[in-house]
């Protein structure tokens, strides 16, 4: 009988994944019995789950489950999924990191900043600012920054460095970034609206699971340019990370693009055209524009890493030359 150590990685992954859907939608139904309690006595909780007379989303509430049972798992699991230290998934002290990962907050902020000013001059979009004051403005966009940043980091160090190094384990390297990908893409859809009142529900979250299959199944034809686009970019992210051998940059453009894209929600309005196809809709990487952008930031990836790179071991010989004055520079071609 085959052990769960002697399976290869992309099995130990789906079973894994399996095990967190159903561990999660058993451990449901006795958090919502707290989340029933809080959320009528709680501003904040009322107001992150849209409690409204007498009912909540509890699917925002079954994603949080979702995440806290996977991150403590694949700790039970580590050992068997080869994670024996934080530089095993990318997180590591390297020379430059500070700099990789200004380099990919600035890179994908300055090319959103050029395809929503595109978008912006075509019409497509309208200037339409959702704050109350300047100092209301100020502090959603320092908030958004935190949330960008936060959520850079987890959902890279769960795909990238996580999900990526696994798949890498076993498979050549173009096919390990196209699954892993495709697997954060289609994740992404892994959500739904589920509105519940007060009271126990069993299966609560077997519900949330099943609902969640069903509506990317029903709404999959509709779903595939987002599909497309997410894909890209967890192709640009992994490449970044394989570049670099490190999260850095690639945690740097993924908060830059989350900064962004809830910054547009804030000031833009997102108009409908008859060329949906070329600009997309409000979800940004829904249209061929949106894609190629990707692909050309794929481009500029290996153009910035290539110069980090030279910069980074020109620093270091300069370092060394320093501290041994007899040592010549190496000369760059």
């Amino acid at each position: 009988m085959t052990s769960f150590n002697d399976l290869k990685q992309y099995n130990k992954i789906l079973l894994l994944f399996l095990l967190i859907l159903c561990v999660s939608s058993l451990l449901a139904p006795l958090i919502k019995i707290a989340t029933d309690m809080l959320v009528s006595k709680s501003d904040l909780m009322a107001d992150l789950l849209n409690y409204k007379h007498g009912g909540y989303d509890f699917g925002k509430v079954m994603r949080r489950i979702i995440l806290a049972v996977a991150i403590l798992i694949i700790f039970l699991f580590r050992k068997s999924l080869m994670i024996n230290s934080l530089s095993t998934i990318g997180i590591k002290h390297t020379t430059g990191w500070w700099e990789h990962l200004q380099m990919g907050f600035f890179l994908s902020t300055g090319i959103f900043i050029l395809y929503t000013s595109f978008l912006f001059i075509m019409g497509t979009k309208i200037l339409e600012v959702d704050a109350k004051s300047l100092a209301d403005l100020f502090f959603q966009l320092f908030k958004i920054l935190l949330i960008a940043g936060l959520v850079g980091c987890i959902e890279e160090i769960f795909f990238r460095g996580f999900i990526l190094q696994s798949f890498l384990r076993d498979m050549h390297t173009v096919s390990a970034v196209c699954a892993g990908s495709l697997f954060y893409s289609l994740l992404h859809f892994f959500r739904v609206k589920l509105l519940v009142s007060p009271g126990f529900q069993p299966f609560i979250g077997f519900e949330v699971i099943y609902q969640s299959f069903a509506k990317l199944l029903i709404n999959f034809n509709t779903s595939m340019p987002t599909i497309i686009g997410i894909f890209l970019v967890g192709v640009v992210l992994s490449y970044a990370c394989l570049r670099t051998n490190s999260l850095y940059f690639a945690i740097g453009l993924h908060a830059g693009w989350i900064f962004l894209i809830k910054t547009n929600i804030l000031l833009f309005d997102h108009v409908g055209t008859n060329f949906r196809w070329l600009f997309g809709d409000s979800k940004v990487v829904t249209g061929v524009l949106g894609w190629g952008l990707l692909v050309i930031t794929l481009f500029l990836v290996r153009f910035v890493t290539k110069a980090l790179s030279s910069e980074t071991i020109s620093c270091s010989a300069a370092k060394l030359q320093s501290n041994n004055p007899s040592l010549p520079l190496p000369r760059r071609e």
